[in-house]
């Protein structure tokens, strides 16, 4: 693999919230795990819905470039707070495969 623990949680996270661009640096764990901002799913619907909520907060507040420095603080932190907890999650995950693992 070639990678630390840390750099392959990282392109996992990247790969399945699709922030990489793989036509330009195609990796080979993109064949394993796609994105799930991807048109038609759950995230990328969810996320359209954030946006248009975001879009009417602004405008609702008179923010007129769009940005509402409160909404984006909200925004930001939800998006620290699913970072933090997907990682978290794979390593759990990690963590009980090789328990079962080490079991059989």
């Amino acid at each position: 693999m070639g990678k630390s623990k840390e750099e392959f949680v990282q392109l996992v996270y990247d790969l399945v919230c699709g922030s990489l661009d793989l036509e330009a640096e195609p990796v080979e764990e993109s064949k394993y795990v796609g994105s799930e901002y991807e048109p038609g799913m759950f995230c990328e619907k969810a996320y359209n819905e954030v946006y248009e909520a975001n879009q009417r907060l602004c405008e609702r507040v008179g923010a007129s470039d769009g940005e509402d420095e409160d909404v984006e603080c909200i925004i930001s932190n939800m998006m620290d707070i699913q970072e933090h907890l997907c990682k978290k999650m794979f390593e759990y995950g990690w963590k009980f495969a090789q328990m079962e693992k080490d079991v059989l």
